[in-house]
């Protein structure tokens, strides 16, 4: 038996049989409220109009590549950030993928920030600078690092600062002190 306190269901999605959900980000756009979801699984991100809470109707969805899941997700004006992490298998694609959502019911990719690894996991964004923070594995490093990425321009997003822990740069000679 399931209970809540001061919280009342009003409505509910299956999101077109991908109601495996993992973070959700709503908006208020255009006198609608959308929520943005990422997914765990084969799709990659729903956007559903949320406005009458009763009735939740998907606009959109985003499909995945291969191996790869995109289960966070953040929104900056017209500008929709999605992780790219490996879920499994054996290809996947690593990195941060950038839609313009200007017409939310017809997102198009503008841009791709390609990492190593695993690729992009917890990743918060300025909407004011328009940068991206970022926990990634890069090419020549040790796990993951902090990595800042401008997106003034979503069809061009550029690394401008990384940051990681002394020991995690391999590439450059350095090695652990700490437990690996």
């Amino acid at each position: 038996m399931s209970s809540s306190r001061n919280v009342r269901l009003l409505g509910n999605s299956d999101m077109g049989g991908h109601g495996d959900g993992g973070q959700v980000v709503v908006a208020e756009r255009k006198g609608k409220h959308l929520a943005f979801v990422g997914h765990m699984g084969g799709m990659g991100t729903s956007i559903l109009d949320v406005t009458d809470p009763r009735k939740p109707k998907v606009i959109s969805q985003i499909p995945i590549p291969e191996g790869t899941h995109s289960h966070k997700v953040r929104v900056c004006g017209n500008v929709m950030l999605v992780n790219n992490e490996r879920s499994g298998g054996k290809t996947w694609e690593a990195g941060l993928r950038l839609y313009d959502i200007s017409d939310p019911a017809k997102p198009r990719e503008a841009g791709f920030f390609p990492t190593g690894g695993i690729g992009v996991h917890r990743f918060w964004a300025d909407q004011d600078r328009k940068l991206a923070y970022i926990s990634a594995e890069m090419e020549g490093y040790l796990r993951a690092i902090f990595v800042v990425v401008d997106f003034s321009d979503p069809s061009e997003p550029r690394e401008v600062s990384r940051w990681w822990l002394p020991g995690q740069w391999t590439a450059g000679g350095e090695e652990p002190t700490w437990d690996t």
